[in-house]
């Protein structure tokens, strides 16, 4: 709950911060003090606790989460607010439901079709003002999109990052994803010419991108990971809707972000939708205690 809370913050910084840096510097950044401030703070980091398996597992959950997601996830704010990408990241838990059900990790019912269904419509009422424009709708909705691949992202992430926790503690294994993820993030970062890019920040905005880093990136994310290891993948991606919460209401505050009447709509239906996920987990979670 508390790492969801944190990601809503990081959507209005970020939303704020496309402004003065390129994506892919705010999304290694991100990370290089993420994956530092974990592997202090927390002094859990062992490496003899990797064999080449777990390492090579590790490693590329770290690419896809660490590297390719907060890409993604920055450059999504380029072309939408706060509120709407944090909306559509919130859909990760009924990927996460879907993609478990696929390959077998979950049972499909009916109720869980029904709660992917709800969350689609919301998701269609909440962003459906761009379609009265009669523009281009991949341009419009390029930001949504873009976040909608993030929040695929983040549900494999969830499904596979189980196996590995199981076998290495989060304090060991998100320091090591988080840096594997800036290393590949590094030539980019380097061409583009971060050094120049960064000094040009002003005090308050490199104190934001530390905050990013450090708060809604190592400590956030090193509670994601140990909650993962606590339950399901769908369970502990389900309190992201916290996340569109902290941003609607801190992106109307700092970023004067305007907040429509059919985006509350539809943000009321995706949370029934989400809710109707809750009741599938937990009539699970009841069914595994019995068995």
């Amino acid at each position: 709950m508390c790492c969801h809370c944190l990601t809503g913050t990081a959507s209005v910084s970020t939303r704020y911060l496309v402004n003065v840096l390129d994506p892919v510097e705010i999304a290694f950044l991100r990370y290089f003090f993420g994956g530092l401030a974990v592997m202090f703070l927390f002094s859990g980091f062992r490496f003899q606790q990797f064999n080449r398996e777990l390492l090579l597992k590790t490693a590329g959950l770290g690419i896809v989460f660490f590297a390719i997601f907060p890409f993604l996830f920055s450059w999504a704010f380029v072309y939408t607010n706060a509120a709407r990408g944090a909306l559509v990241l919130a859909t990760m838990p009924i990927w996460a439901m879907l993609i478990s059900e696929i390959i077998g990790h979950e049972k499909i019912t009916a109720m869980s079709i029904y709660s992917i269904g709800l969350t689609l419509l919301g998701l269609l009422i909440a962003l459906s003002d761009k379609l009265t424009t009669g523009a281009n709708q991949f341009i419009l909705f390029k930001g949504e999109l873009i976040m909608l691949l993030t929040a695929l992202l983040g549900a494999i992430y969830a499904i596979y990052a189980r196996g590995v926790l199981r076998e290495v503690p989060a304090a060991s294994m998100t320091p090591v994803a988080m840096l594997v993820g800036c290393f590949c993030l590094l030539p980019f970062v380097a061409w583009n010419g971060i050094d120049v890019h960064v000094m040009a920040l002003t005090p308050g905005q490199m104190l934001l991108m530390v905050y990013l880093g450090v708060i809604a990136g190592g400590i956030a994310f090193f509670l994601f990971n140990w909650a993962l290891n606590k339950t399901t993948a769908t369970y502990t991606t389900l309190f992201v809707v916290l996340n569109p919460i902290t941003a609607i209401f801190l992106g109307n505050l700092f970023l004067g972000e305007k907040i429509t009447l059919n985006f509350i709509i539809g943000v009321v239906i995706v949370f029934a939708g989400l809710g109707l996920a809750v009741r599938v987990q937990v009539r699970a979670h009841k069914l595994q205690v019995v068995c």
